[in-house]
């Protein structure tokens, strides 16, 4: 019997063979966290990187918004100055690099009372008592960096009430409170309430101009800034009298005479390397009410009705005119702002445009003209023009021969 026989008849059950699996290596699993440590070291310095820049452009961004957030508070209160201001009121009190203080209607506790029937610029029911009327000499405050008191006269209306128009300033200097370094901060205070903190981390640097530059204009009409040596300008007493800060029988006082304020402020930043970084911010306000005071109306064409007289030289060629103040600035209506000056030459049937213009205010006027050639036969003309712009008809020469 073999042995195939000899189990004939019985299943036989056979055991199967186990598989051998995939598994990584020691090696492999060394060279694979390394790998790893080598992506997440060239990864982390980027991603730090880009950090940084982030928050070097958030602070850069903050630092600017701030100083543009101080100009523009500055800018919603000092473009309405002289709203609600008295003819007595100055709209202009202090003219200083450093500071500005103004007056106007700028805000009303109550539409019915405290002046704000004659328009206030805003309604602000929150505002203290006392807050949104002008001062009185018993509450005079000292002038922001100086040491000018302010008011000396009380402001009142016709009905013997006061008048509407608080006084705001602005100015900037040291910051003193904790970590500012020495650098510099906005400040505003109105009336003599407490004072508010606009801006901070501010900084004046060398060869900028300062943060507040007043501009008048020439005798052409245009813009020019007030020279620093003739700051700072006062004015305190009251507007037209005698004692009118700088007044006198042949020009206005100076701070009458602004017309538009120039903001210049550096906003600063520490970055967390500790680099410093500076963010100006400029902006010019027009004081849009500015001439516009104490004229008893604005609307018909203004009366000019006065004589030219000439006076010709020639070396080097010249011609001269001359004329007193216009009916309509002395007496009348009160609202010339400027004589505007016309040349034509004989033969020429219309004048153009004004070769010059003069400002109002001055006792007598004068205008050279210098750009005129021998044998030359011109027509000069002189128009006053209001504070609606509208010119008077024509004072003119006769016909000026150029020797």
């Amino acid at each position: 019997m073999t042995p195939a026989s000899a189990v004939r008849g019985k299943s036989v059950t056979t055991q199967p063979r186990l598989k051998a699996r995939d598994a990584f290596t020691l090696l492999e699993m060394m060279l694979a966290v390394t790998i790893m440590l080598m992506v997440f070291g060239m990864a982390v310095p980027v991603f730090r990187s880009q950090l940084r820049a982030m928050d070097a452009h958030a602070s850069r961004f903050d630092t600017q918004q701030n100083a543009r957030f101080a100009i523009a508070t500055i800018d919603a209160a000092l473009r309405v100055a002289g709203v609600g201001v008295l003819d007595e009121q100055p709209l202009i009190v202090q003219a200083a690099p450093f500071a500005v203080t103004f007056n106007a209607d700028f805000a009303t506790r109550d539409t019915a009372s405290e002046g704000g029937a004659f328009g206030a610029v805003y309604l602000d029911p929150d505002l203290p008592a006392g807050s949104t009327m002008s001062m009185v000499p018993t509450a005079k405050v000292s002038l922001p960096l100086s040491s000018v008191l302010y008011p000396d006269t009380t402001y009142r209306g016709a009905k013997g009430g006061l008048s509407a128009a608080e006084t705001i300033s602005f100015w900037v200097a040291l910051d003193g409170s904790g970590g500012s370094n020495g650098r510099y901060a906005l400040f505003r205070r109105v009336n003599s309430g407490p004072i508010d903190t606009l801006a901070r981390g501010l900084i004046i640097k060398p060869g900028d101009p300062p943060p507040f530059t007043y501009l008048v204009n020439n005798a052409l009409g245009a813009p020019t800034a007030i020279l620093p040596s003739l700051l700072p300008v006062y004015h305190v007493k009251i507007h037209g009298s005698a004692a009118d800060t700088g007044a006198t029988n042949k020009e206005p006082s100076l701070p009458d005479a602004i017309r538009a304020v120039q903001i210049h402020l550096v906003g600063t930043s520490v970055e967390r390397d500790g680099t410093v970084s500076q963010r100006p911010a400029d902006a010019t306000i027009r004081l849009l009410n500015a001439g516009l005071l104490n004229h008893a109306t604005c609307g018909e064409i203004p009366i000019f009705g006065k004589p030219i007289k000439s006076v010709v030289v020639t070396s080097p060629s010249t011609v001269t005119l001359s004329w007193p103040p216009g009916t309509d600035e002395a007496g009348g209506e009160k609202d010339v702002e400027r004589y505007a000056i016309y040349k034509r030459d004989a033969a020429d049937p219309d004048f153009g445009e004004p070769i010059a213009s003069v400002p109002a205010g001055q006792s007598s006027y004068q205008f050279s003209d210098t750009q005129v050639m021998k044998a030359q036969k011109l027509v000069y003309g002189v128009a006053a023009i209001d504070c609606g712009s509208q010119p008077s008809a024509l004072s003119v020469t006769a016909t000026i021969l150029i020797p």
